[in-house]
């Protein structure tokens, strides 16, 4: 989505708040019968007004005139309006390796990626370590090759995470990091910079957008070696990093990328992440959007439609983009049915709130997922009950399939879904189809004047 028409939208489109959710997650499953009755009805209470949120900012009245080649209004004509994809970002993070060396055309990891998902993000093979290796490189330039022919956008993770503990950063700056040669702010600059550039720039015109920082709140190392007497949130070098990106792909977005911003409580932690994001835009840095992971690692982190929903508010009061960029729900206290449970109010509160674009799961299948816990297939490709949540949302209730006959003007109107459409019409022994992009939340019209063959 364009960052203007999204501020926008954010600006003049009313979202109704919404209120009662379910509740205490760990008190849920030991309701009493009452009790029961009394959540679902909380449960029907915060959907009502999601529900109501998403026709309101992701739909568009549309309609449809036909005519006959002298320009005639042609009544009862059959119309036929197919949604073809979602402008909303459905996705999922891909196991480069297995894309490219451990899968082949019909296997199941390439067929669900195709047809599940509209948005895809390598899972380690353009971090900085790997990217610098030419094996590495050349898996994930293959994998992002094989993306975008398969008209799935990719989206850069990540130009700089500054972690010791794991292999993220070359050894060379690792050294320089644990040295103390006094030139050593120098050379990270210059390494930085020239890695930011270098990733960025390859890829211009292929990858939608990269997140330029990735988890800086706790991870700072490299920009307090370069600015040792700034505070890590406030440093000049931060945006110089943001303007480095801009000035290889004007016309990409950027994006940090943070955890604890919708798991659980972290209140000091949101407080820095909204301080690093104002910095950097009284710097004027190009800080498009904030990725908010979604690693539930525990029951007890689950959340609430209603304090995702405040969240969303919170952070898309900073002027910028939101999505979902790392969903997984594993550890102690879930089971199968609790994550479908979850699943729906962290999907369905993403898609209606305004600021949010897009929706992320960290892999999509137990075989290749970094806990062993996918939220839509078992390792054997079984589909565990997420999956009927996932395409009941998306391919389904949010997916335009309607049809209907002109009235005697020659119009027919309905309301769509914000994407790709394919609209038929036909009228005796003639038929035309249109492809049209519609995302403009105003009413849109379109005239298809029928072919005299």
């Amino acid at each position: 989505m364009n960052r203007r028409r999204l501020l926008t939208l954010v600006g003049t489109t009313p979202t109704p708040l919404l209120t009662g959710c379910l509740g205490d997650a760990q008190n849920a499953e030991k309701a009493s019968s009452h009790g029961s009755e009394e959540e679902t009805q909380r449960s029907d209470d915060w959907e009502k007004r999601a529900d109501a949120a998403i026709q309101n900012i992701r739909t568009t009245d549309l309609s449809v005139t036909v005519e006959d080649p002298t320009g005639a209004p042609v009544p009862d004509a059959l119309v036929d309006i197919t949604m073809q994809g979602h402008e909303f970002c459905f996705g999922t993070a891909v196991n480069a390796v297995h894309l490219i060396d451990r899968s082949e055309e019909g296997d199941p990891y390439r067929t669900h990626l195709r047809d599940l998902f509209n948005t895809a993000v390598l899972e380690n093979y353009h971090k900085w370590h790997n990217w610098e290796s030419d094996t590495k490189r050349a898996v994930a330039n293959s994998a992002t090759k094989w993306l975008l022919e398969s008209d799935i956008d990719v989206r850069g993770h990540n130009v700089l995470w500054q972690r010791l503990d794991i292999k993220t950063l070359p050894d060379d700056v690792v050294a320089k990091l644990e040295s103390d040669d006094p030139d050593r702010g120098d050379y990270l600059t210059e390494r930085t910079t020239g890695h930011t550039w270098d990733i960025v720039k390859e890829h211009a015109g292929e990858i939608t957008e990269w997140e330029i920082l990735n988890e800086h709140v706790h991870n700072h190392i490299i920009t307090e070696a370069i600015t040792p007497k700034e505070p890590p949130q406030q440093s000049p070098q931060i945006a110089d990093w943001f303007w480095t990106a801009e000035a290889a792909a004007p016309e990409t977005e950027f994006y940090i990328n943070e955890y604890n911003l919708t798991t659980g409580e972290y209140e000091d932690h949101r407080k820095k992440m909204e301080e690093l994001v104002q910095y950097l835009q009284n710097r004027g840095a190009p800080v498009d959007g904030i990725g908010m992971q979604g690693h539930f690692n525990t029951r007890s982190e689950a959340i609430s439609p209603e304090r995702l929903r405040e969240l969303c508010d919170r952070f898309g009061s900073l002027d910028v983009e939101l999505k979902i960029t790392e969903y997984d729900t594993y550890g102690d206290g879930w089971t199968e049915a609790n994550e479908a449970e979850h699943l729906n109010i962290v999907l369905r509160t993403a898609f209606s709130h305004p600021a949010v674009v897009g929706f992320l799961m960290w892999g999509f299948w137990d075989g290749a997922h970094w806990q062993d816990n996918a939220p839509l297939f078992r390792t054997d490709w079984s589909k565990k009950p997420a999956y009927e949540v996932y395409t009941d949302l998306v391919f389904d209730e949010w997916w335009t399939d309607e049809s209907g006959t002109t009235d005697e003007d020659g119009q027919y109107e309905t309301q769509v879904f914000h994407g790709d459409h394919e609209i038929t019409v036909t009228s005796d022994d003639r038929s035309q189809t249109v492809r049209s992009t519609i995302v403009d939340p105003d009413s849109e019209q379109i005239t298809i004047r029928l072919d005299d063959d």
